[in-house]
């Protein structure tokens, strides 16, 4: 099981999605609004949306007949990175926030998917299955300088970036069920973050380092959690009789955006970090999911 990720295989990427995405409440207005881009098959295909932190001036970015999905922002703002089918595999790709001039930079046969931008700007790091199973790499923005920080013989996947962009957090099988891990930016220092038996994935760091929020699956179902890097003081943030997942921070690290089928399907939700003031942020008929928050 996986939360709303289009990662391992676009196919099972779709049964996966169709699995968490977000919702709740009426919105207030705020005067600290950011962009916050997302996955949706609002038109009947998977592209990238962006829409307001107060549920308003949605936009469609991508509009291709390809499935665009995984969005990230550059640390500046100005650009986005994400994964598509559209050469014919599963590549990373790089457009400006107006979805114009898309540029692929992997090129590869292989699936390379999840970008993370690192916050200094100089790295993305992607998950690729271009040696056998999904493991770890890092690259320039252009593509190049292309290093492979994990070695498992299971899949490594869902890269995150500390705030320093010296360590990585990530989703692992290496010791069986899914678990967040983390490790040096030269792949030394593997530690388990998450204790066994349950399931944890789709790991986001957050921007003070403190904390790492999670979707884990404990209760039968995904859920929201935070954990400290150290594997201490995990604390549970949502709790519906439904799925939550793909949660993300806001840049000054004061609320969350997530997924949740909650309200019936797949829907767009923020929250303050302790998990207080859960609101519904997207509302159609469409799955909406892998929120990531601008600068």
């Amino acid at each position: 099981m996986n939360s709303f990720r289009i990662s391992v295989k676009f196919i099972s990427g779709l049964i996966m999605i169709i699995l968490i995405s977000t919702s709740c409440g009426n919105l207030p207005v705020s005067s600290n609004l950011y962009p916050i881009i997302y996955t949706s098959n609002f038109n009947e295909n998977w592209d990238i949306y962006s829409i307001m932190s107060d549920g308003n001036n949605q936009q469609q970015i991508t509009k291709d007949p390809s499935i665009d999905a995984n969005p990230v922002w550059s640390p500046s703002g100005k650009q986005i990175a994400f994964q598509s089918d559209r050469s014919g595999n599963a590549d990373i790709y790089i457009i400006n926030k107006d979805g114009s001039n898309p540029v692929n930079i992997t090129n590869n046969p292989s699936y390379d998917s999840m970008p993370a931008w690192s916050p200094d700007g100089k790295m993305v790091a992607f998950q690729s299955d271009r040696e056998g199973n999904f493991d770890i790499y890092t690259m320039k923005p252009d593509g190049s300088d292309i290093k492979k920080l994990t070695e498992s013989t299971a899949d490594d996947t869902n890269p995150s970036w500390s705030r320093d962009s010296k360590k990585i957090a990530y989703q692992s099988r290496s010791e069986g069920n899914d678990a967040i891990f983390t490790m040096n930016l030269d792949g030394s220092n593997i530690t388990r973050v998450t204790p066994p038996p349950y399931m944890a994935e789709t790991p986001s760091w957050s921007p003070d380092g403190n904390k790492i929020v999670f979707t884990y699956f404990g209760d039968g179902n995904s859920e929201i959690y935070t954990i400290n890097p150290d594997g201490t003081e995990i604390t549970r943030l949502t709790n519906t009789p439904e799925g939550e997942g793909t949660p993300s921070w806001s840049r000054d690290g004061k609320k969350i955006a997530f997924n949740s089928s909650r309200d019936g399907n797949w829907q767009l939700y923020t929250m303050n970090s302790d998990g207080s003031n859960q609101i519904r942020l997207t509302n159609n008929s469409a799955s909406d999911g892998e929120p990531a928050w601008g600068p």
